[in-house]
């Protein structure tokens, strides 16, 4: 068991940018492989809103998605959820470990350009249950320039208003992201610095960076309950994120506008039982040598105490791995055993094999639909067949599906499907000796 879970949250305006070919694991706290996060969110702006990219991302997945999941896949993270609302993408993943007690997953969207007639400004969120508690993403993009900080400030509020998450069974009715017992926003919320450029580059030269707090607007605005009240945000202890000549660390010089650099982007959180104090910031950092944007990510690494939720939760679907005739054999049939307890049963649900490192729902190898009645089984428990098992060995799992939950509530214990006995492999598989002709 963990002292405490990682969370890991991440913002990144990319300027319309494409994935960069860099290896993104120190941004997505992938590097060391023993302190691997069991929650990851991410928050992208400028994402390419051009009506054509939009167009293929009915077909095929959006390009930072694809990548940011390939690497968090890798290690065991598996995708909930992405949104995407014009310009804004907002992708949240779970360990596998966690992934059957995550409950009652909801997005939500609000729009905030234009009286709210257009998403280009605004915020994505996602919402979900993990061990009893309530967690809430928020991905945000305000409006620019630093003359609008009232309007920052109007927005912050109206997405915290406006932004509601229907079906959850904790709350009669939907529930908004301050009820939540976890929130944590992130996003480019745009506030800037009240100070001359001469004076914050000369100051962020010597790292002098607490000396530019009190001009901050956020730190301003939020000082006078005016935006993101109880909300914490660790030290800005890193230089400003913006704006810089894309592919350098170096401040605006060639977009003719000259910006002052400031601290856009932002990570911030909010516990609603603030007594307990459980939220504990590990890092909070930017990360300067990603370069293709103007801006620099910025992610906050936080450690929650769960353990007092987590007894709470019971396995509903018991699996019975010595009643499964294994080993199972690629080309085979493969017949899974389970029992159901303390869960009714719907005739949606279904049980899919995965391989293991699958990337998210939808990423299984097979599917059959479950037994409609398994909680009528009892001791005697309930059986599904696997007809033609992949053929590609390595080690998988099953997870059940509960249609009625929308998410999956059991994952098996790893084991694995062994390569195709000789004669269960395909004839294009099978090399045939040809016999040699006489000279």
């Amino acid at each position: 068991m963990y002292d405490c879970h990682r969370v890991h949250v991440c913002t990144w305006n990319v300027m319309s940018t494409q994935p960069p070919d860099v290896d993104l694991r120190e941004l997505l706290h992938l590097d060391n492989e023993e302190d691997i996060p069991d929650v990851v969110a991410v928050g992208l702006q400028e994402v390419d809103a051009k009506p054509q990219s939009l167009l293929i991302e009915y077909i095929k997945e959006n390009s930072w998605v694809k990548l940011i999941q390939a690497y968090l896949g890798a290690y065991g993270l598996v995708k909930l959820r992405s949104i995407r609302m014009l310009g804004m993408v907002h992708l949240v993943s779970v360990h596998m470990r966690h992934l059957a007690h995550v409950r009652e997953i909801r997005p939500a969207f609000c729009k905030t350009a234009f009286l709210g007639l257009l998403g280009t400004k605004g915020a994505v969120a996602l919402r979900f249950c993990l061990y009893g508690k309530s967690f809430c993403f928020i991905d945000s993009h305000f409006a620019a320039h630093a003359e609008y900080t009232d309007h920052r400030n109007m927005e912050s509020q109206t997405v915290s208003d406006y932004i509601t998450f229907p079906n959850c069974t904790a709350q009669k009715t939907p529930q908004k992201i301050l009820d939540h017992d976890y929130v944590f926003w992130l996003g480019d919320f745009n506030y800037r610095i009240n100070e001359s450029s001469e004076n914050i580059k000369a100051l962020c030269s010597g790292q002098e960076y607490t000396s530019l707090w009190q001009h901050d607007q956020l730190l301003q605005s939020q000082s006078k309950n005016l935006c993101f009240v109880g909300y914490k945000e660790g030290p800005l202890s890193f230089p400003p994120t913006y704006k810089y000549n894309p592919g350098t660390n170096d401040w605006d010089t060639e977009s003719g506008k000259f910006r002052k650099p400031a601290w856009t982007d932002r990570v911030l959180w909010k516990e609603n039982d603030i007594k307990s104090e459980t939220v504990q910031l590990v890092t909070y950092k930017s990360h300067d040598q990603y370069m293709p944007s103007d801006h620099k990510p910025v992610s906050a690494l936080l450690a929650i105490d769960l353990h007092e939720s987590m007894t709470k939760i019971e396995d509903p679907i018991d699996w019975k791995i010595d009643l499964m005739s294994m080993p199972w054999y690629g080309n085979e049939d493969g017949l899974s055993v389970y029992v159901v307890k303390n869960y009714k049963t719907y005739s949606w649900d279904w049980i899919g094999l995965y391989r293991v490192g699958f990337h998210h729902l939808w990423d299984y190898e097979m599917y059959e639909w479950a037994v409609g009645d398994g909680d009528e089984y009892g001791e005697n428990g309930c059986a599904v067949l696997f007809d033609c098992l992949p053929e590609e060995a390595g080690h998988y799992v099953m997870a059940y599906y509960s249609y009625k939950m929308e998410a999956i509530i059991s994952v098996s214990e790893p084991f694995e499907i062994l390569p195709p006995r000789d004669e269960d492999k395909d004839p294009v598989d099978v090399q045939v000796e040809q016999p040699q002709q006489e000279v």
